[in-house]
């Protein structure tokens, strides 16, 4: 018994110091100049730094989750082989569900185009001064840390046991964290993001593989840059 408490416990400190360790790799996407300014670095110096960074940090989230399936992985998931053509249309089938979800939540809402979000208008505050990389960020390396906590991470602690309900409570749960940490203010707007949530949720219970949500979540992403 206290061997599972352990690990449940383990497992969420896992999941907050994978957020914090996102939030850090946030800045240096978000505030660039002012960082390389304060640094006192030439701009390739920078890149290379921000590069170093992603990756070490994204490998060692990716690390962490790995070990839980070591620990705990009935629901087979991140299986060999990783990729196979049903698991992308499947990818591919969740984008097209991640534009509808969008739009018929916005339009039951009563949202108009030219209204967003208050995390959007932050964000949309945040390109202007974050140059070249803020599609990096929101179309490569946010996916990948996204989908390694809210799917990955998230299955591992709450919903670790492979049945339909599990599947079908922690896609809600999941969709609805993910809503919450993109609309913390409770607004309507939080139903969007829960709806898309929950697509990436099923996208990863679907294949068992985060290649897959990730693979979605940044095609997404990437029609805000098209």
């Amino acid at each position: 018994m206290m061997k599972k408490i352990f690990y449940f416990l383990g497992n969420i400190i896992t999941m907050i110091a994978a957020f914090i360790i996102y939030s850090f790799v946030q800045q240096f996407y978000f505030y660039p100049f002012k960082l390389k300014k304060r640094l006192g670095l030439t701009s390739s110096s920078f890149v290379i730094l921000v590069l170093a960074i992603t990756i070490i940090t994204l490998l060692l989230v990716f690390f962490l989750y790995r070990m839980q399936l070591k620990q705990s992985n009935n629901w087979n998931y991140n299986s060999r082989p990783h990729w196979n053509f049903k698991k992308i249309l499947i990818a591919i089938l969740g984008t097209f569900m991640l534009i509808i979800a969008s739009a018929v939540v916005q339009f039951a809402l009563g949202l108009g185009l030219e209204q967003t979000s208050t995390n959007q208008n932050l964000l949309d505050q945040i390109s202007h001064q974050s140059g070249y990389f803020y599609p990096v960020m929101v179309i490569l390396v946010g996916p990948m840390f996204e989908e390694l906590i809210f799917r990955g991470l998230f299955f591992n602690t709450f919903f670790k046991e492979n049945n339909k309900l599990n599947k079908w409570l922690g896609i809600i749960l999941s969709g609805f964290i993910f809503g919450y940490v993109h609309d913390p203010g409770l607004t309507k707007y939080i139903l969007v993001y829960w709806a898309l949530g929950c697509v990436l949720a099923w996208v990863y219970t679907t294949t068992r593989d985060l290649r897959y949500s990730m693979l979605s979540h940044m095609l997404f992403n990437s029609l805000g840059f098209v």
